[in-house]
């Protein structure tokens, strides 16, 4: 029985590396990286700064990347990150999932 909670308890941590895998590739492939650097300010705020603002609130940072949610992080350049929002609002809800758990990586 304890063999069997160990290998799901690995099966666990490996999904969940996985998980963040794949939010880095929607992170990437969806431009996100143009305007958003891992810790430091560009266009838009760093991850880190972002990452800090919604720690412990994941479904209010996947509300704001579906447009439901103000932004709480830097308001004054929302209008910069408006067009994005129509990307981030089409995709479906595992990517959503997985692209804020990379986002809350940092």
């Amino acid at each position: 029985m304890k063999k069997l909670l160990l290998s799901l308890s690995g099966a666990m941590v490996i999904a969940s590396g996985a998980f963040a895998a794949d939010g880095s590739q929607v992170f990437q492939s969806k431009g996100c990286g143009a305007c958003h650097q891992a810790t430091v300010d560009t266009v838009g705020p760093s991850l880190k700064k972002i990452a800090s603002a919604y720690k412990g609130k994941k479904n209010e940072l996947i509300a704001f990347l579906k447009g439901e949610h103000p932004a709480v992080v830097d308001p004054a350049k929302f209008a910069i990150m408006q067009p994005q929002l129509n990307t981030t609002k089409a995709l479906p809800k595992d990517q959503l999932e997985a692209l804020a758990d990379f986002i809350l990586s940092h």
